[in-house]
């Protein structure tokens, strides 16, 4: 192929990145660093949100060198860069050896060793792993939604979290069961597509759409409980779980109308899945965002250094004002509102679970030794 201007390289460097989905990457790397809730560093976020992008541009860079003869055969990727020509192989991964040169490397120089290897972890395994399987099984999905699952992480990392902790273990868990029903919608809108290209989705193998709409509708249903079990591990308030019923709920919809949907039933098969698909791009942002409203206190020591403290400060303000639109502050009286209603639960629970333990206790001092 002919070299790309210089003007037209830069709209190619963001279609080989997949700039949208570097987008979203992104994000939820920057919910996973807010999530540790220490001072705000702005240098750090800066660079613990390039060298993300850059990893994550890396990675679609690869895969798409990779999947260049089933991408020309599929009429969805056909007029990518390297398919249609508009850019050569060699290019193509002279920039993913950069881009993901740059991304490790500025993790590793201005964050820690910890996120760095987790960047180059993701790129290892989304071009050395995920991509290979596609063409050779389904369950391709859920290895591409462990990878999909690393990128917050690296954000709580980047902040000074554990990697083995509670809040690691949410932020990750939330992005793999989200990934499944979004991409397995996406698979089915587009099955004959993937079928030209010779890969093994769910989809090419459930001609009726069934198993299709239960698997969507069964992670649906994984992530509509995954935020009472964050309340009820206590890095969240309670409303956090009562207002998830909202963005939830509409998953559940999306999915419950996939799966009733009359098996070959095409076009309406095909008009709830893109429902469904559509429904989870708008849940993450909203996840996120009530999850780093209603979290607890943080576990993590503040600095009192005043220059440091000074963008905490203001984070402070907004998530307080953010408050004032939550549906216990709306409510006038305190026997509507569910906040007030859960933490009477949480209390006579933990008021039982006491009683019992120093029940169980007694008898065991009462008991004559054997």
């Amino acid at each position: 192929p002919a070299a790309p201007g210089l003007l037209g390289l830069p709209s190619i460097y963001l279609e080989l990145s997949k700039a949208k989905l570097s987008g979203l990457v992104v994000m939820t790397t920057g919910a996973g660093h807010l999530l540790a809730q220490l001072p705000l560093d702005p240098l750090l976020l800066g660079a613990t949100l390039s060298g993300t992008f850059l990893c994550a541009a890396s990675a679609n860079t690869l895969n798409q060198v990779i999947e260049i003869p089933r991408d020309a055969r599929m009429a969805r990727t056909a007029k990518r860069p390297l398919p249609s020509g508009r850019i050569s192989p060699a290019h193509a991964l002279a920039f993913a050896t950069t881009t993901g040169g740059a991304g490790v490397g500025t993790l590793l120089a201005l964050t820690n060793p910890t996120t760095a290897a987790l960047g180059a972890a993701t790129i290892g395994l989304y071009a050395g792993v995920y991509t290979p399987l596609k063409p050779v099984t389904h369950y391709n999905t859920w290895v591409g939604a462990v990878v999909g699952a690393v990128p917050p992480l690296m954000g709580w990392t980047a902040a000074g979290g554990e990697l083995l902790s509670p809040e690691a273990a949410l932020l990750s868990g939330a992005l793999f069961l989200w990934q499944i029903p979004h991409f397995l919608a996406l698979a089915w809108m587009y099955r004959a597509d993937y079928a030209a290209g010779g890969y093994e989705m769910l989809p090419r193998r459930d001609p009726t759409g069934e198993r299709t709409a239960a698997v969507c509708l069964e992670y649906s249903c994984y992530l509509t409980a995954l935020p009472f079990a964050v309340w009820a591990s206590g890095l969240t308030g309670c409303m956090f779980a009562v207002e998830s019923l909202a963005f939830n709920g509409v998953m559940l919809a999306a999915a419950a109308r996939f799966v009733l949907a009359p098996p070959n039933a095409r076009v309406q098969q095909a008009q709830y899945a893109r429902r469904l698909f559509f429904a989870s791009l708008g849940y993450l942002p909203l996840f996120f965002g009530c999850l780093l409203l209603h979290q607890q206190s943080n576990r993590h020591a503040a600095t009192e250094d005043e220059e440091v403290a000074a963008p905490e400060a203001a984070r402070a303000r907004l998530r307080e004002a953010g408050r004032q639109y939550c549906l216990h502050e709306q409510l006038e009286a305190p026997s509507l509102c569910p906040k007030g209603a859960a933490d009477e639960v949480a209390a006579v629970a933990h008021e039982v679970a006491a009683g019992a333990a120093a029940g169980l206790a007694g008898s065991r001092q009462t008991q004559p030794p054997s």
